[in-house]
């Protein structure tokens, strides 16, 4: 455990976040705008309703602070993939974390502070594609438009997760003779395809495991292998058929007004990124895909200090608060 961090408050402008997905957590320290310090760790967050998760949380978030070098602040934000309502877990959480760190705490999903950090209070339309995917829509005088982020058992269908797994398919389905040969077999199972498979079911962190194999479907992709580029394809058609029907409901059916954002590891590889982006125009001629103007740790700090904004409380609304 850590030591007891001191009790005192900094000054009124101090914002610690924490921008906590499925496979990493990064905290940052902000003084108004300034970033005064930066943590990022390998390791996400329990989802909130896991038994023992608080516990987990509260004293993951405390270290991160002392890793920060700060004491408590005005305001922590927790930005969370497992915060998809505000409901009674939740509620304990925000209450726990008030109390150990004597600070104001607002919780979030992490996709909330990515779509502030690339968009800003403004309507547009964000996809998110990490281990996980969703994409989240907003515009004035309409709800929210939040499509997947279900996970890896029931969505996440434009994600790493989806992308890792549709190669070992391929590879494991070229291995028995019942798809095309691909370099994807050698790739992703080497000598030891029994011992890969074993690895991956016995993980205790199967499903970034299996997104971990994106990167190399990615570059089998861009060494020409048909297969995987095929599979690139199909993920990317996943989130350029969600941007599609996230317009479609906002009234916006070509995508002409709302400008289109892309945070996530996997827009971080080229070859994805430019294949969202020519699926993007081919279905929607008039629409590009913009590069987020900051990331989700900007976009914690914007939460905090836009959170009346009517984009900002639309943003929030989209995970609905629940009684306890």
């Amino acid at each position: 455990m850590p030591a007891a961090l001191p009790r005192h408050r900094l000054g009124g402008d101090h914002i610690v976040v924490i921008d906590a997905g499925k496979s990493t957590l990064r905290a940052a320290h902000f003084a108004g705008e300034r970033l005064l310090a930066r943590h990022d760790e390998p390791e996400g967050l329990p989802h909130p309703e896991n038994a023992g998760a608080h516990e987990v949380v509260l004293d993951r978030v405390e270290q991160a602070l002392h890793r920060l070098g700060h004491g408590p602040c005005r305001t922590l934000v927790l930005a969370a993939t497992g915060i998809r309502r505000i409901g009674a877990p939740e509620s304990r959480l925000r209450t726990a974390l008030e109390r150990r760190l004597d600070c104001e705490v607002l919780l979030a999903n992490d996709v909330v502070a990515a779509y502030l950090g690339a968009l800003g209070p403004r309507p547009g339309v964000l996809l998110q594609a990490g281990t996980g995917s969703l994409v989240l829509a907003v515009t004035e005088g309409r709800d929210p438009v939040l499509l997947d982020g279900w996970g890896h058992l029931a969505g996440d269908r434009g994600s790493g997760f989806a992308l890792g797994r549709a190669g070992l398919r391929a590879a494991f389905g070229a291995l028995d003779g019942l798809a095309p040969p691909t370099a994807l077999t050698a790739m992703l199972l080497g000598a030891g395809p029994e011992q890969t498979i074993r690895d991956l079911y016995t993980s205790s962190a199967q499903t970034r495991d299996v997104a971990a194999l994106a990167p190399l479907v990615l570059r089998a992709a861009g060494e020409g292998d048909d297969v995987a580029l095929a599979a690139v394809r199909e993920v990317a058609g996943a989130l350029v058929e969600m941007a599609a029907a996230a317009g479609a409901r906002l009234g916006d059916t070509q995508l002409t007004l709302l400008p289109v954002a892309a945070v996530g590891g996997l827009f971080a590889d080229e070859l994805f990124r430019s294949t969202v982006a020519g699926a993007l125009r081919e279905q929607l001629p008039h629409t590009e895909l913009r590069s987020g103007a900051g990331d989700a740790l900007q976009g914690g700090r914007l939460l905090a200090t836009t959170r009346n904004d009517p984009v900002t409380r639309q943003l929030t609304s989209a995970f609905r608060k629940e009684s306890p």
